[in-house]
């Protein structure tokens, strides 16, 4: 447990030096004026990032065999508790896929829990990347960027294209890897509960896509609104904020083994803000707004996850 502990520990340090340094750049003045214009707004921010955890949590249900034993209300309660596990430690998607998977057990089968979750994931996966294409799009066609941006955006979207393309075609032909390396029963089963997922359930694909990109329409949203309370300026604000989130999706799969990405979501969305020239301290504002969101629902995490502990059998 030491090195994540120094892991966490020089990530913390890092992103608190970057948030500190970016507030500094942007203004901190300007700033803390745009978090107070906000006000009774962040309720709604909150009641949206909660539809946006409802909405994976129910693609969660469908991707198990029987959703009948996964009651609603018990995958949302696992998906914040893991989703809190993997925003404040640095083990990132390990703690909370691995923590879904476990509480997933107490009313799944095994291989059921793991496969469900690694199937969630691929399904978000999928919906990412086409969320990646489509801001990546909305920066180059909306502005015209110096050559090196083309070059680094060009560079995301064909990453996003094959990837997408990657996983859609191993649920197509259902190749077996894991059998062959991990000669286990259980991930035999539950690498074949993943693989003929498509085909068993087709009914279910489209449904589950839907909850994942209203996952990220959610989150455009919300972006949205806060360009408009905090009065941007400018009259692109939907290319805006599809802009900032496909930013806001890159930071998360890159830093997250830093806690809540406490900084280096400041400083992706100051620079992203400052691109597009919406201002530094708008996308700074908006970072730090949905810090303070992540912060709330880690805390509802570890209390759901506290009052699981004691509710447990001893």
């Amino acid at each position: 447990m030491r090195k994540p502990r120094l892991f966490a520990a020089v990530g913390a340090l890092v992103g608190g030096a970057l948030f500190i340094y970016t507030l500094r750049l942007a203004g901190l003045a300007e700033v803390t004026a745009q978090i107070r214009q906000i006000g009774v707004g962040f309720v709604v921010v909150l009641l949206l990032s909660g539809v946006r955890l409802a909405a994976r949590s129910q693609a969660w249900r469908l991707c198990t065999s029987n959703p009948e034993r996964f009651s609603f209300k018990d995958a949302f309660r696992a998906f914040i508790i893991g989703d809190a596990l993997g925003n404040v430690t640095p083990l990132g998607p390990l703690a909370s896929e691995t923590t879904k998977a476990l509480l997933g057990r107490s009313h799944l089968a095994a291989p059921d829990a793991v496969s469900s979750v690694i199937l969630e994931n691929v399904f978000y996966s999928i919906s990412v990347a086409v969320m990646m294409t489509i801001g990546t799009l909305a920066f180059v066609f909306g502005y015209k960027p110096p050559e090196d941006a083309v070059i680094a955006t060009a560079i995301v979207l064909m990453a996003a294209i094959v990837g997408s393309v990657g996983v859609w075609w191993l649920l197509r032909t259902e190749p077996t890897f894991l059998g062959r390396v991990l000669p286990y029963e259980p991930v035999r089963q539950a690498e074949k509960q993943i693989l003929r997922f498509a085909s068993a359930h087709r009914e279910r694909v489209g449904r589950i896509l839907v909850l994942e990109f209203a996952f990220h329409a959610a989150a455009v949203a919300e972006i949205y609104l806060l360009l408009s309370w905090l009065g941007s300026g400018t009259d692109r604000r939907l290319l805006v904020s599809l802009i900032l989130e496909t930013v806001e999706r890159l930071i998360t799969i890159v830093f997250k083994f830093v806690p809540l990405r406490v900084g280096v979501d400041q400083a992706g969305s100051g620079l992203a803000a400052r691109a597009i020239e919406i201002g530094a301290g708008t996308g700074v504002a908006i970072a730090t707004i949905r810090t303070a969101r992540n912060l709330c629902w880690a805390a509802t995490g570890l209390v759901l996850l506290a009052m699981t502990s004691d509710a447990a059998p001893r």
